[in-house]
């Protein structure tokens, strides 16, 4: 094993053990982690920085900005309300309107928007109803990402799958050719986290 591999796997035990006993915040240790790289010479500083121009990177930035505004403006605390008197009380309803909604609004917009958008008010719908948040943000999530396949512009990766196609010289793909499969995954999903 050579000196760079050594530091290598040290930098990344020290990222897990941050990351599992939250000692530091999450982006702190990212960053902390990426200094060190540098650091260490194992990743120039050019390098390190070309990381930041990556749509990724900024859309989960976006991310936690958009979540935040949601929570502090009070929108989040709106659309819990509104879920909750869709949903009522129990679980199941809960589940089944969180995750149809997140669904409906991530098959028209950014799956990573409808997230963020819908993480400050699945805590709050958790806070209200005295459940555990990873009961309702999971299911959430998944909400999120399977709307993303009802329709051809929900996800980057049906577009590259049309452009595949229509390079190989078949017809594009249709807007709603995607729906009949996402919504027969979307339904198996929303059936196993209701009862299963």
């Amino acid at each position: 094993m050579t000196l760079d591999i050594a530091l290598t796997f040290g930098v990344l035990l020290l990222a897990i053990i941050f990351f599992i006993t939250e000692i530091l915040r999450p982006d702190l240790v990212a960053l902390i982690v990426l200094v060190l790289l540098v650091i260490f010479g194992l990743v120039s500083p050019g390098d390190a920085l070309t990381g930041f121009s990556n749509p990724a990177v900024v859309a989960i930035w976006a991310m936690f900005i958009l979540s935040s505004g949601l929570a502090r403006t009070g929108v989040a605390s709106y659309l819990g309300n509104l879920v909750m008197r869709v949903a009522g009380e129990t679980e199941r309803r809960l589940l089944t309107v969180l995750m149809s909604s997140a669904a409906l609004l991530s098959a028209f917009m950014n799956n990573i928007g409808v997230a963020a958008m819908f993480l400050p008010v699945t805590v709050d719908i958790a806070r209200r109803t005295k459940r555990v948040a990873s009961r309702l943000l999971i299911p959430m999530a998944y909400g999120s990402l399977l709307g993303g396949m009802l329709v051809l512009f929900g996800t980057s990766s049906n577009l590259v799958v049309s452009g595949f196609v229509e390079n190989t010289g078949l017809p594009p793909l249709d807007i709603f050719d995607f729906t009949p499969i996402g919504l027969a995954i979307f339904v198996a999903v929303l059936i196993y986290v209701n009862f299963l």
